[in-house]
């Protein structure tokens, strides 16, 4: 009996120690699973978490680079509005100078010459000069004393000073004015002076 009882312990030894390696494995087949799928899990963590970290990254930077932009812009702005400062502070002193200069004595002499140069260059025929109505009663005199021939009108445009011949005969203009130099200056002033802002 004994070897009976021997050999269903064996047999039931044997069963067991079976057992206990099919569970063994079954458990360390759930526990690899288990491991996969956690490892899994963190793989898509992960990913959602970086790809949340690299969307709030892209909002930073564009966020940043509207701040910079705005920044640059209000600058330049500023920039701009300081230099037109400037610009209209430069003319206006310009201005300043050009009415001392109408008071002096070598202003005549200027409008003279001006009408004689103009007066060569247009050529006869219907020539009108168009002055600032306080340069009127000098265009006179310039006409008497020179006995020269044309028409003296106040403009309907401030001048500045100077003037304007017409030769109506011939559809000439030359304009003497010193608003037209003064535009003109204003107009190449930043081209003239390398004062652009870029």
């Amino acid at each position: 009996m004994s070897t009976v009882s021997e050999k269903l312990r064996k047999f039931s030894f044997m069963v067991m120690k079976e057992a206990d390696e099919k569970k063994k494995e079954i458990i360390s087949e759930a526990e690899r699973e288990n491991r996969e799928l956690i490892d899994k899990e963190e793989i898509q963590s992960l990913k959602k978490a970086y790809e949340r970290i690299q969307e709030a990254i892209r909002v930073i930077d564009k966020e940043m680079n509207e701040k910079v932009s705005k920044a640059l812009l209000e600058s330049k702005h500023a920039l701009f509005k300081r230099r037109e400062e400037m610009i209209d502070l430069i003319f206006l002193n310009v201005k300043t100078k050009i009415s001392q200069f109408k008071r002096e004595e070598g202003y005549k002499s200027y409008i003279e010459d001006m009408v004689k140069n103009g007066l060569n260059t247009i050529g006869q025929g219907d020539v009108q000069i168009y002055a600032d109505s306080d340069d009127l009663a000098l265009l006179e005199e310039i006409k008497q004393k020179n006995n020269l021939s044309f028409d003296v009108l106040e403009s309907d445009d401030k001048l500045l000073g100077g003037l304007v011949i017409v030769n109506r005969s011939k559809g000439i203009l030359l304009d003497y004015s010193f608003k037209s130099k003064l535009d003109y200056e204003r107009e190449n002033f930043l081209e003239n002076f390398g004062l652009s802002i870029e």
